[in-house]
């Protein structure tokens, strides 16, 4: 049987770079394609899935065609006239849906939540995070080794600081005796190990002729030589974090309205889960009245009836005030909603005194489908005319910041801004 052989197997990691640059360029595209990719609703309507598909646009899954591009190919013989050989395929027409343009090629990847989380909101985080030095969380995370001890049990022995205690005193010892002997190197490891480390026996050993020239030349390991891991127990100190995220399920949320405001909220959730371990995520839902609910609940149950914004606010300054005190606690505060409200005088005041607190963020999200209610009759313009923001006009919607209150405000009007709006909110660590 023959033995194959080459001197340089480098080549068979060319698969393992070939799958690591497709998938840098998988995560290129996904990143390009992040507000197309955060707006698909099959990732939010996956309950309790962890790997969702995706299509990532920009990137194309190839394969091999037979023939040329202009479709001449092989045969098995002379075709007769007017025989069929292929159909093109005919344009679309407009009226049943399909388009007369070129198609945008992509292709579909399977990943996990916490992938698209991971290069998605690498570089984002909650803004104004300040330490609160009263409560804090003090959290164990495990064991560290303080500091070397030479007593212990064998379970902890240091390997390598007892072999450098056992080198050096190896050295000494047998430099001490070559000294004074003139032997040479091996025979005083010998007797040294023939006098199990004591230097007044090897000496003796040495001089009397008395060394086996069979005994192991090694190092001699004693009791003393022996060091040992010292441990405590490691923690550390997590300043109180909660994020109150509220949202509008009256009746003029109309479904797809409901979906842009659950979309955004189920990022920053599931964000917020994986980047802060001690953050607690409440969720407050209302119409006429305030209520507060579970995740499951505000992700997907559904109402109807009238609008009264002020509830919500009203509801979360009671929770601020009873459970989540701002000397002790980090407090975000997120409203969804379309903007209709039956007394937006009462919401302002319930928003004042939110911002009276100094919570470390307010963020209002209004919705904004064709135009419905404009920024004229909606709570974003009774919000404006209170406070004076910095506009900024992003994928041809609008953003409003006010730097000293902390209080953002966005307008969402199609699935594309979902993304713009989140990085609005969870801005970069560098821009505190």
């Amino acid at each position: 049987m023959g033995i194959i052989y080459h001197s340089d197997w480098g080549i068979s990691d060319k698969g393992k770079k070939d799958a690591q640059r497709h998938r840098e360029k998988i995560d290129d595209a996904i990143r390009k394609n992040a507000r197309d990719v955060i707006g698909e609703e099959s990732i939010i309507t996956r309950k309790g899935k962890k790997i969702v598909k995706i299509p990532v646009r920009g990137m194309k899954d190839y394969r091999f065609i037979h023939g040329s591009k202009n479709g001449a190919g092989a045969g098995q013989g002379e075709g007769k006239p007017g025989d069929i050989i292929a159909k093109r395929a005919k344009q679309g027409d407009p009226q049943k849906g399909a388009g007369q343009e070129k198609g945008i090629d992509y292709m579909e990847t399977e990943v996990e939540i916490d992938y698209l989380l991971k290069i998605m909101f690498e570089d984002l985080g909650l803004p104004w995070i300040e330490e609160k030095t009263k409560a804090r969380q003090l959290i164990p995370k495990g064991w560290k080794f303080k500091a070397i001890s030479k007593k212990g049990i064998p379970p902890r022995l240091h390997k390598k600081r007892t072999m450098i205690e056992t080198i050096k005193r190896n050295i000494v010892l047998v430099a001490a005796i070559m000294d004074e002997t003139g032997c040479d190197e091996k025979t005083a490891y010998r007797a040294l190990n023939m006098s199990f480390g004591d230097l007044n026996d090897a000496l003796v050993l040495v001089k009397e002729g008395k060394v086996d020239p069979n005994e192991n030349s090694d190092l001699m390991i004693t009791d003393d030589d022996l060091r040992y891991k010292k441990i405590e127990q490691d923690i550390e100190y997590h300043s109180n974090a909660v994020v109150i995220a509220m949202m509008d399920v009256s009746g003029s949320m109309s479904r797809e309205k409901k979906y842009l405001c659950r979309s955004l909220l189920f990022w920053m959730t599931e964000f917020l889960k994986k980047s802060y371990e001690h953050v607690q995520i409440r969720f407050i839902q209302h119409t006429t009245e305030a209520q507060v609910v579970n995740e499951d609940d505000f992700f997907n149950k559904g109402e109807s009836g009238g609008t009264s914004c002020y509830t919500a606010f009203e509801l979360a300054n009671y929770m601020i005030d009873t459970e989540y005190p701002m000397d002790e606690w980090n407090v975000y505060c997120v409203y969804c909603g379309d903007g209709e409200d039956w007394d937006t005088s009462k919401t302002v005041v319930q928003i004042e005194n939110m911002l009276n607190k100094k919570v470390n963020m307010l963020s209002y999200i209004e919705i904004l489908l064709n135009g419905e209610y404009g920024y004229d009759g909606s709570l974003l313009n009774a919000i404006r005319k209170k406070w004076s923001f910095n506009p900024t006009r992003i994928k041809g919607t609008d953003f409003f910041k006010n730097e000293s209150l902390r209080f953002l405000c966005s307008v969402i009007k199609s699935r594309e801004h979902i993304w713009p709006c989140l990085k609005h909110m969870l801005f970069s660590k560098d821009n505190k």
